[in-house]
């Protein structure tokens, strides 16, 4: 809605091409139906709202996300009158017939933190990075380099969170004193990466090399942090004592910059151990807050530990521990990793993607399970192998979805012709249900089969189960794919489709599994069902994003705009801001936003009852 106080934008209606892809040809008969796809903004609009004489550029978008209420957010680059490399790149939010700018180069940095700074590198090149990381709610993570009085290549950079009110703050930024003290600033680039993810307050964790004062060589040159608009707190610094050890065992951390997760009021990050009796088959560990006391983190897995709840086993040492990229699902940690001891044979059943909780494992997923409908071959029944290392996710239910690799039953790789990849999802009583394989007819693409799902991340999961993933298949169309238990597996869209640029699109993409906020969720699949993606038209230069809503014949209360349980002023303002569009605050489905949604939300006022 703004970039800072003194920034205002104004907002103009714009032309929108609304389109419907069939599903008739490939949906079950279900409770619900899925909506259909609207477009937000294409190459091909002859304005930008809010930017006068300006016109996007072909290929400038890049992943979209989306969130709980359906507005979808990008990276776009500008070009036209006025444009330079200076201030074409802006971050936008919108809807089918509005859109509005949250940021732009060479404007004022969020909140006019530092004052008179602009969102720009001291070379002129515009400074908004590409990653675009939004909250559950809608808040938006601005990374950039910044330039203004006093700035030097020492303190360039920052990250800035504008919550879903509207609301700027500066989380954390290049040059600033290390908030533990000793004199050390934080030191090398404090643009948000596509790996950094904010829950709906604005908190999350950063990993910051720390240079001067009392920084001695590398024993202490790194800390982890907790951000929020409040403020930085410190959690650990690199060589203070490991939590989980006695005072005087001399067993330190280096707090990883990778794997750093937050989920809601929880977090979870990774280390490496030093000091007696550590090795490298023993060095790896992850911390949470989850079952700690107030204030603490835990260790809940090491490297080599033996698995309470699973007698004589064993993680392997040496082997890498893998956090599910939303690793804290209903007070549980989600996990992969290699295991070792009793019952277990190497190379055929040493793998499994596990729960732990309070010092408790449990198995999810074994290696050399046997799985519904896996394919027979010369070498035997095909069974479970691992998942795609980051394609593992489970929703706060406990179902889970994940990109599965086969194996022979002797636990050997699987070799072509044979088929390797699957799409499956566990329910919370074991029950395992097998979605797609590799070689599968495809669903409303007469004659063509699935590709394989190797490398590609493209899987995630929402709250009311609805599972959405990605495959080139072997016509070499890429398409989009949902599936719910309800409803079946269905054609999304595919390569060829003209709905979307007016010609046949060649690229489908999902921000999928690699976008995740910091509230348990997905970026580019929101929690009840709004799906974004870009479509493109490489051929004649044509890039559209668009939207579609997954189970939304009939909500539960249409009212609650929000998702919150309650019809309230958020929702009311939700409605007034939509008005005279076609959001997703059209709550009778007529096309726009007027004074008949109003009197639905009026009439519903209070906790929901849907």
């Amino acid at each position: 809605m703004f970039i800072d106080d003194r920034l205002s934008l104004e907002k103009t209606m714009r032309p929108i091409n609304l389109f419907a892809v069939s599903l008739s040809a490939c949906v079950a008969s279900s409770a619900f139906a899925d909506g259909t796809w609207q477009n937000i903004v294409s190459t091909t609009d002859t304005s930008v709202q809010g930017v006068p004489g300006a016109a996007w550029v072909p290929n400038g978008f890049n992943n979209p996300t989306i969130d709980s209420q359906g507005r979808v957010y990008f990276r776009g680059q500008l070009g036209g009158d006025g444009i330079t490399t200076a201030n074409r790149n802006v971050i936008i939010r919108g809807v089918p017939g509005s859109i509005e700018i949250m940021a732009r180069d060479s404007a004022p940095v969020p909140g006019n933190v530092p004052a008179s700074y602009l969102l720009q590198s001291t070379t002129g090149v515009g400074g908004i990075g590409s990653a675009n990381n939004i909250t559950a709610n809608g808040g938006i993570i601005v990374g950039s380099s910044i330039f203004g009085p006093g700035g030097s290549t020492s303190n360039d950079t920052a990250t800035y969170f504008i919550s879903a009110a509207g609301v700027p703050s500066l989380l954390i930024r290049e040059g600033d004193p290390y908030p533990g003290g000793g004199g050390s600033v934080l030191s090398g680039s404090h643009t948000a990466s596509s790996g950094f993810r904010v829950s709906n307050d604005g908190v999350g964790l950063w990993v910051s090399t720390l240079s001067g004062g009392d920084v001695s060589g590398t024993t202490n040159n790194s800390a982890v942090m907790k951000l929020s608009p409040s403020g930085s707190t410190v959690l650990y610094r690199k060589g203070a004592p490991a939590p989980g050890f006695d005072a005087g065992a001399g067993i330190t951390m280096n707090p990883s910059a990778f794997g750093l997760y937050v989920v809601g009021s929880e977090i979870e990050f990774g280390a490496t151990l030093a000091g007696t009796g550590v090795t490298t088959a023993n060095d790896s560990a992850r911390f949470t807050t989850v079952g700690a006391a107030a204030g603490q983190v835990r260790m809940w897995v090491r490297e080599g530990q033996a698995l309470g709840g699973l007698t004589g086993v064993t993680i392997k040492p040496t082997s890498t521990i893998t956090a599910a990229p939303i690793p804290i699902v209903g007070g549980k940690m989600l996990f992969l990793a290699d295991i070792a001891g009793d019952g277990v044979t190497a190379n055929v059943d040493d793998k499994a993607i596990m729960y732990e909780q309070n010092g408790t494992f449990q198995i999810l997923m074994r290696r050399g399970q046997a799985m519904p409908g896996a394919p027979s071959t010369s070498n035997g029944t095909l069974t479970f192998f691992s998942p795609q290392t980051s394609s593992f996710f489970a929703n706060s239910s406990g179902l889970m979805a994940f990109q599965g690799i086969y194996q022979y039953p002797d636990g050997t790789s699987v070799q072509s012709p044979d088929p390797s990849t699957f799409i499956a999802v566990r329910k919370p009583d074991g029950t395992l249900i097998t979605i797609a394989r590799q070689g599968d007819a495809v669903p409303g693409i007469s004659g063509d089969t699935f590709g394989s799902w190797g490398g590609n991340s493209g899987i995630c999961i929402s709250e009311n189960g609805i599972v959405v993933f990605a495959n080139t298949t072997t016509g070499n169309l890429q398409s989009i794919f949902a599936w719910d238990e309800s409803a079946g597996l269905r054609l999304l869209a595919k390569a060829g489709d003209t709905n979307f640029t007016g010609t046949a699109a060649n690229q489908l993409t999902l921000i999928g599994g690699t976008g995740i906020n910091g509230d348990g969720g997905f970026t580019g699949l929101s929690s009840n069902g709004w799906l974004v993606m870009r479509a493109s038209d490489s051929a004649n230069s044509i890039n559209t994003i668009a939207r579609i809503k997954l189970g939304s014949e009939a909500p539960a209360c249409p009212a609650d705009l929000d998702d919150d349980g309650d019809i309230d002023g958020t929702d009311l303002a939700n409605l007034l801001a939509q008005w005279g569009t076609s959001g997703s605050a059209d709550i009778n489905g007529d096309g726009i936003v007027n004074a008949v949604d109003l009197s639905s939300v009026l009439a519903a006022w209070g906790a929901c009852a849907g």
